[in-house]
This record gives C-alpha cells, sequence and structure tokens, in this order.
C-alpha cells in the first residue's frame, strides 16, 4: 500500500501506532532495519522499519489451536521507501493463512478481527490519520 501524496514516512508510522493503540493492539516491537544496515556499513539507507502488532489474547488462542501459527506471531507490516523517496507499507496476505487453517469458526472470527485490525492500521498509516 503506497503512502499518500504529503504523507511522510514519520507520519505513516506515528498514524500507525495511534490507530493500532485504538483497536487495542500493542505495538510489541519496532525493528529499525535500516538504521541498523547503516550502522554496519557506514552508509545512508533508505528507510526499512519493521513494525510489530499483538493482540496477545488471540495470538495466545492461535498458538493453543497449533504451535505452527508461531512463525507468523506477531503480526508484522514493515513501513519501506523505494529508491524514489515513496513509501510502502507491506504485509503478508493473512487471508492465505486464515483460509488454509481449519480453524473453529469462533477462532476464524478473531484472525479475521485482527486481519481487519490489521488492514486498518495500514490505512491509516498511509492516508497520515491522526
Amino acid at each position: 500500500m503506497a503512502l499518500a501524496p504529503g504523507v511522510s514516512l514519520d507520519d505513516a508510522a506515528e498514524s500507525m501506532k495511534l490507530r493500532a493503540n485504538g483497536l487495542n493492539m500493542q505495538l510489541v516491537a519496532e525493528l529499525p532495519l535500516s538504521k541498523q544496515v547503516a550502522a554496519i556499513t557506514g552508509k545512508n539507507e533508505r528507510r526499512a522499519t519493521i513494525y510489530q502488532f499483538c493482540d496477545a489474547m488471540t495470538a495466545r488462542k492461535m498458538l493453543d489451536f497449533s504451535l505452527d501459527f508461531a512463525a507468523y506471531l506477531p503480526c508484522r507490516i514493515a513501513l519501506v521507501e523505494d529508491e524514489k523517496g515513496q513509501g510502502y507499507l507491506v504485509m503478508m496476505d493473512l487471508n492465505l493463512l486464515i483460509n488454509a487453517s481449519k480453524l473453529d469458526p469462533g477462532l476464524k472470527a478473531k484472525a479475521i478481527e485482527v486481519r481487519d485490525g490489521l488492514m486498518s492500521i495500514m490505512k491509516a498509516g498511509a492516508n497520515g490519520e491522526l
């Protein structure tokens, strides 16, 4: 998802954090990949930051269903900058995971709720909604 014109990378990050808070999804990690690479190489890097969000209760239920879900937790949204300075938000297509798993109806509904929350977080970030 491309950032809208006029939305800075910092605005997108702040908007995502605010939306996540409003949805009771915790920001559990922020991984400044580009800063780490710049520290190693001594060269400026295009921004690449991974934000990890989690609904702890749903995550616990997913793990209780199958430990395989641990590979997908917490949910990640990447804020990346291309070579022209355009910002993008990138996330795994959770529909693949939801539809491939034989989740009971209640757990599937919770997984869909998390997916929709993450999409809301991305849209807020892309549009700089505060």
